[in-house]
């Protein structure tokens, strides 16, 4: 009987112990695995997520002449701003020295009257002038007329209200510049400037490829040799003498 007892002990740990094991999550003798967490997803790159750069428009060679000496819809909108303040300042200055004749200023101390040069007059009346001529070159899309209305009128109130006239100034340096970029790149727009300055080779490597002579792709033809001395034309037969 001993030995089935000790079978009996036997059978009861181990019971024990594999329900030790399988008890529920709540004893905290067996916590249950965590499920695994779903991958990621992966992340876009960022220069994907940017929007795309919108294209800028390259004149080609054949048409910059024209866009050069005509305005875009964004110069003309500011050429017409700065003109029409400055005709109406230019207005104002003009009225404002045609009827007040005198000036104060001090003399030795003292406050007195001095009389207005003629002098401003004119400049007023050139403003208007320069004004209407630049007017007359945005309704006809003359860059050039445009620009130099711009610096007559800015380098004329330079006299009077110095600020005004740099802004003025500053504009038709602006539409210069324009100009130039078209010239040279075939845009007006900064970003198109930086792009196709970026697409082009350094200058030393422009020179470099001017400079090297090209290699004749065809067979030359001799030229003609100035030593070269023509054949004698053959000897005319003189016919014997009858008897």
């Amino acid at each position: 009987m001993a030995p089935l007892e000790d079978n009996t002990r036997g059978s009861g740990l181990t019971s024990r112990l594999s329900g030790a094991f399988t008890r529920p999550a709540k004893s905290g003798l067996l916590r249950p695995l965590k499920e695994p967490r779903p991958p990621r997803p992966a992340r876009a790159p960022a220069a994907a997520a940017r929007p795309a750069a919108e294209p800028v428009e390259v004149l080609p060679p054949g048409e910059r002449r024209r866009a050069m000496s005509g305005l875009d819809p964004t110069e003309v909108k500011w050429s017409k701003a700065g003109l029409i303040v400055a005709a109406l300042l230019g207005a104002y200055l003009t009225y404002y020295l045609a009827t007040h004749h005198s000036r104060s200023a001090k003399v030795h101390g003292h406050t007195v009257q001095v009389p207005i040069s003629e002098s401003y007059l004119l400049l007023g009346a050139v403003v208007l002038i320069c004004c209407a001529a630049g007017l007359l070159g945005v309704y006809r899309r003359r860059r050039t007329l445009v620009a130099f209305a711009f610096f007559i009128t800015g380098f004329a109130f330079t006299l009077v209200f110095a600020p005004l006239g740099l802004v003025l100034i500053f504009g038709g340096g602006w539409l210069m510049l324009r100009a130039y970029r078209i010239q040279k790149y075939g845009t007006a727009s900064a970003k198109g400037v930086a792009r196709e300055a970026a697409a082009r080779p350094p200058r030393r490597e422009r020179k470099a490829t001017a400079a090297r002579p090209t290699k004749p792709t065809g067979h030359k033809a001799p030229s003609a040799n100035k030593r070269y001395t023509p054949k004698a034309p053959p000897r005319k037969k003189v016919a014997k003498p009858t008897e």
